[in-house]
């Protein structure tokens, strides 16, 4: 199963969804906010990882698989 992630197209940037996480789901909401007149999409992470990059409140943006 690949994560999933909210990005926005015309800033750049994303912020990874963990949907069992209170924490990360006002996280998002807060990047939502953020960018609400942007263009935001939920799309896999491998689709905009190297292109896009995380989101500066987003301190889990690796995968469980990456992080040191």
């Amino acid at each position: 199963m690949s994560l999933r992630c909210r990005a926005c197209i015309k800033c750049k940037t994303y912020m990874v969804i963990h949907a069992d996480n209170p924490i990360n789901q006002v996280e998002i909401k807060t990047f939502e906010r953020n960018h609400t007149n942007h263009t935001i999409m939920t799309v896999d992470l491998n689709e905009v990882k190297g292109i896009y990059s995380p989101s500066s409140n987003n301190g889990d943006a690796k995968p469980p698989e990456e992080k040191d």
